[in-house]
Formats: structure tokens, C-alpha cells, sequence
């Protein structure tokens, strides 16, 4: 029988597991006495992981004796919360049952050669302890699950609160989860125990993930594909925030922002059907998590893109190597800054808070009529929107503006694009995608300009290091010369990035509009 839990998931330390079990939460809204089970589940795909592939998980689970077939799909994800179909049987033994699998309709499962070639992938072995809680309105589940995953001979400790809703609203979970993270520190965990079997089994490590496509229907309301869009956007910021922790990879934090201002570039399209009290919180928390991404990834695109190239270009001067190590101790300071704030408790609260705010927030609570129309007419008016005002803010030739000018259209531009991938599966697959190549391609070159702009500004301070004076005036003028240096370079670049820009703006300008096409 299919179903479609709700689930959240919080990743903890074994001491933490145990302080949460004598929680009063726990305890006032326990419904039954705790259920204590020995769990051993494998996991079943292809060689291949054409199962993976088609983001559907077959597992065997023994406990208490009996064995049950699960069969799960990816279902949506967001900030730690799971939506996805779920089916299960008795198994009679230690094989799934090819009816089985082919009873869900599930194509990859229908496949009679697929279920021939299934072979056990990986494993879990887990002691869980489960509860049952809930007062007159709701009621959710609470699994403690301490064990490991084993792939071969590799193996992956597991620690973490599963949180399931049985019954009542979304809220409810959001706040049960909010009580407990705020008594011991916890994480957000957007991986199911799968993904992280699947990525043992390959011996991959946790990489920075782009941006997913959003998968819109035409039938859905405005409301529904905002939530839609909002879960892509807080699954890239997750996803990427647990590369971040295991590596500090920079391109993790630059992944987080992107993702984040994804999220606040929906939040605007979306804004006549979104706004409410709710989005006050909302809105502050993701500046406060961007005001520390921020800095962080501005401080790697301005030696990356900046001061290296030049470097580069003039190996044997010390006093640009100097430069470069100053402006490089300050970007890791940045870094590890950036660090900080995402392993703190408060960013645990703050996805709990846009994540509740998506799923359960004051904007549901009375929709208008904006909320329930179609989401094909909605996102036509905000993409023909977004390019007129584009269109108007660049005019003929964008190489006459100044640069708060370039820096506005550029930002335009980003947020058409944005729209366009948001809003890109609601028109055949081909479509979209060349209109949304020129943009990125315009905005590309605009941002390079932009950054030598931005540039600019940082190396007028290049005499000062970390806010101490100059040991010197020879020291000072061995700075403002390789700062001269390097904004000198640019300078030549920024001619010949204007006169791209232009030819990127014709293009743009002369492309074909997807969305105007049935």
C-alpha cells in the first residue's frame, strides 16, 4: 500500500541521543510506552544503480524477527523534510518479490530485467528506539537510530532523530523538531540513510551540488509550484552545507549563496501569494546566513579572479606576492567565519524557521486567488515581466552605461534566469534552455565587470592590513604599487568585457522568448 510520510530528519552525537530520550517533550507527549527494535535492512539495486538512477530505494528489513519489503521514491525534499511515496510488504524471504516491485507502477520496477539483475548494495545495522507522541491534534513518531551503514568493507556511523507525522498539520513536526534541536545541538540531515548507502557504495565524497532542475506541472496552483521551488532551493543550501562541513571546499560556500539567493529571488517572484507577519523572520534569517556567505565567497572571487591572474602575469614581484598573502589570511579568516555561523545552532533554527515557513506559514492559512490560479499563466507574466525590465534598463548599447547601470541590468538578468529555470519544465525540454544560455552568458560577462568594479574599491585600502597601519612608508608604497598593479590589468580587461557585454546583449535582445510559445 502506498503512502506519503512527512519526515525530518536531525543528526546528533550519541550523548545527545541519549539527554533527548529523558526530554519533556518526549516524555509529556508520549502516547505509548517506547518500542526498542534491533534493525538490519539491505538495500537492493543493479550494478548499475539503475534503481538509484530512477530515484526509487528497494530495501529488506529484518526486525523482531519478520522481514518487510519497502519500496521508496525521491519524492521532494527540502531542509531536512522527506515527502515521498512509500509501499510495503510481509517478504517471505530474503529476495524482493518481483510482483511486488511490479505492483507499484513504478516503470524501473516494471521492468522484468531489472528485477533479475537486483543484488544487495549496502547495508544498515541500527538499534532504534521508537516513539509515539502526540496530543488531541497530532501525532508523529520519533525514531532514535544509533547503528552504521556498511558498503564492503566501508562503514558510516549513524546518529539521528527521524521525526515522522502520523497525523495533523505540517506545523506540528516543524515544532517538535524546533523543541528538540533547541535542547541539544543537532543537524539538519538531508540525506536519507539510501543516499548515504549509495554514496559509501561508490566511495563517493559529499561534492558541491549545483542547483537541481525544479520539477513544475501544469496543473499545479501558483501556490503549490512556489513550495515546489522553495524545497529545490533549501535542498541545494543542505546538500551543499554537508560538503562544506567535511571539506571546507569554497565552492560549497558559493553553492549555499547561490542557493539562498535563489530562494530570496522565488520569495520576490512569488511575493503577492507569499507575504504575510511570517515573512518578516523569514527574510532576516537568510540575510543573516548571506551577511556571513557572503563576505566568505567575495574574498575567493577576488583572488581567484583578481589579484591570481595578475600574480600570474608577473611571478618575480614580492611586493604582489606580499599583497596576495595579506588579502589571503583575510579570506580565510572570512572563510572560517562562514564556517562557524553554518555549524552553529543557529543555523540549524534558521532552516527549521524557512522550512516551516514553506511548508506550514501564515501565507497558507487564507489564499487568494493569486494562490490558486494556474502556475502557466503566473510564470508567463513574471518572465515577460522580468524582460522588459531587462530591456529597458539596457537599452541599445550597454557598453554606454555607467556601472551602477551594468551592475543593475546585471542583476535583472540573474533574476530572469532564475525565473526561467524555475519555471522551465512547464515548456518542452528543448525550449528553455538556449534563451536561458544567452542570459547566463550575459550575465557572466557583466559579473566579471562587475567584479573589477568591486575591485577597485578594495585595492583603494590596499596600505592597510587587517586594520593595522603600514610598518613604514616603503612598505606602504610597495602595496599601493602592486595594488596600481593590479588595477592597471584590469583595466584593459574591462575594455575588451564591455565590448563582449555588447555583443551578449545583442543576442539577448534578438533571441526568442520561450514562454510566448504554446
Amino acid at each position: 500500500m502506498a503512502s506519503r510520510p512527512l519526515e525530518l530528519k536531525l543528526c546528533l552525537d550519541l550523548a545527545d541521543l541519549a539527554r533527548l530520550r529523558r526530554r519533556p517533550e518526549i516524555r509529556v507527549w508520549r502516547l505509548a510506552p517506547p518500542l526498542r527494535q534491533r534493525l538490519n535492512t539491505i538495500y537492493w539495486d543493479t550494478p548499475g544503480f539503475d534503481l538509484a538512477a530512477a530515484g526509487v530505494v528497494v530495501r529488506i528489513r529484518a526486525a523482531g524477527g519478520r522481514r518487510r519489503l519497502s519500496v521508496k521514491t525521491a519524492g521532494s525534499r527540502g531542509a531536512g523534510l522527506f515527502a515521498r511515496r512509500e509501499w510495503e510488504w510481509p517478504a517471505a524471504g530474503e529476495i524482493p518479490d518481483p510482483r511486488h516491485l511490479a505492483a507499484t507502477g513504478l516503470p524501473v520496477l516494471r521492468d522484468p530485467r531489472v528485477a533479475a539483475r537486483l543484488r544487495p548494495v549496502f547495508a544498515t545495522d541500527l538499534r532504534r528506539t521508537l516513539y509515539r507522541l502526540g496530543t488531541a491534534d497530532w501525532e508523529a513518531t520519533v525514531a532514535l537510530d544509533h547503528g552504521a551503514i556498511g558498503a564492503g568493507p566501508a562503514r558510516e556511523a549513524v546518529c539521528e532523530a527521524e521525526l515522522s507525522l502520523v497525523a495533523g498539520p505540517p506545523a506540528r513536526l516543524f515544532d517538535l523538531a524546533a523543541a528538540l534541536a533547541a535542547a541539544v545541538p543537532a543537524r539538519l540531515m538531508s540525506l536519507a540513510k539510501s543516499d548515504r548507502g549509495y554514496r559509501l557504495a561508490a566511495g563517493t565524497p559529499p561534492l558541491p551540488v549545483k542547483a537541481k532542475p525544479t520539477a513544475l506541472r501544469a496543473d499545479m496552483t501558483v501556490a503549490e509550484a512556489f513550495r515546489v521551488i522553495a524545497r529545490n532551493c533549501l535542498d541545494q543550501l543542505l546538500a551543499n552545507e554537508r560538503c562544506l562541513a567535511a571539506s571546507g571546499d569554497p565552492e560549497a560556500i558559493h553553492q549555499m549563496r547561490v542557493a539562498l539567493r535563489r530562494l530570496r529571488s522565488a520569495i520576490r517572484m512569488f511575493r503577492a501569494v507569499v507575504d504575510g507577519p511570517g515573512l518578516l523572520a523569514v527574510k532576516a534569517e537568510i540575510g543573516w546566513l548571506l551577511g556571513h556567505l557572503g563576505p566568505a565567497r567575495d574574498g575567493h572571487v577576488f583572488l581567484a579572479e583578481i589579484v591570481d591572474p595578475v600574480v600570474a602575469a608577473h611571478p618575480a614581484a614580492p611586493p604582489l606576492t606580499a599583497l596576495r598573502a595579506a588579502w589571503l589570511a583575510e579570506t580565510d579568516r572570512l572563510q572560517s567565519e562562514a564556517c562557524a555561523a553554518v555549524a552553529s545552532r543557529r543555523f540549524t533554527a534558521t532552516l527549521l524557521t524557512v522550512a516551516a515557513w514553506v511548508e506550514a506559514g501564515d501565507w497558507l492559512e487564507a489564499p487568494g486567488t493569486s494562490a490558486t490560479r494556474d502556475i502557466g499563466p503566473f510564470a508567463r507574466d513574471v518572465l515577460a515581466r522580468g524582460d522588459r525590465r531587462l530591456r529597458r534598463a539596457g537599452g541599445e548599447k550597454l557598453s554606454r552605461l555607467d556601472e551602477a547601470a551594468l551592475h543593475r541590468i546585471r542583476i535583472l538578468a540573474k533574476q530572469l534566469r532564475y525565473a526561467g529555470e524555475f519555471f522551465a519544465s512547464l515548456w518542452p525540454r528543448k525550449a528553455a534552455p538556449p534563451f536561458l544560455a544567452m542570459v547566463a552568458d550575459l550575465q557572466e560577462v557583466l559579473g566579471q565587470i562587475n567584479d573589477i568594479a568591486v575591485a577597485r574599491t578594495r585595492l583603494g585600502v590596499a596600505g592597510t592590513n587587517d586594520g593595522e597601519p603600514a610598518e613604514g612608508e616603503r612598505a606602504e608604497g610597495e602595496r599601493a604599487w602592486a595594488a596600481g598593479l593590479i588595477a592597471g590589468w584590469h583595466a584593459g580587461r574591462r575594455k575588451r568585457l564591455l565590448a563582449a557585454a555588447d555583443k551578449a546583449w545583442t543576442r539577448y535582445r534578438a533571441a526568442g522568448r520561450f514562454w510566448r510559445k504554446s
